[in-house]
């Protein structure tokens, strides 16, 4: 495993995951309707879920002797928005993070723990996908 280069996209990862939590805590800001409580419980707990992904990566980051770098650069302007449009949105951002994992799972692939550690992550990003994906089809 060559850990610069696993150090980088693990970085890269954080990132994602704290770009992700931003938009979720900015989406659940912007909820309004009969609907609004659960559907901002949910966006609030994907928030945390991926606070906590970017704290696990950060340490992981830590422990290959690397310098976890947060550079989350996004525009958080209020605008109106359907829930619709959040969840596809959302979807978008699950996509993104999943795809990030597995393109990393050849990097890791001759060390048994990152292997595991990344994997983690392709499964927890599978599920929440799939949940927003439930939650359009109404």
């Amino acid at each position: 495993m060559d850990k610069q280069k696993v150090i980088k996209k693990l970085n890269e990862m954080m990132n994602i995951e704290l770009s992700g939590a931003m938009k979720y805590v900015q989406y659940s800001y912007l909820i309004f309707g009969i609907r609004r409580k659960p559907i901002i419980e949910f966006l609030r707990e994907q928030a945390e879920e991926s606070i906590g992904h970017a704290m696990k990566i950060g340490d992981k980051i830590v422990s290959l002797g690397g310098n976890p770098t947060v550079t989350v650069n996004e525009d958080l302007k209020a605008r109106r928005i359907t829930i619709e449009q959040i969840l596809k949105e959302s979807v978008a951002i699950e996509t993104k993070a999943l795809n990030g994992y597995i393109t990393m799972l050849k990097d890791v692939e001759d060390d048994v723990v990152m292997d595991g550690f990344i994997r983690d992550f392709v499964t927890e990003e599978s599920g929440h996908l799939e949940e927003v994906e439930k939650m359009i089809r109404e």
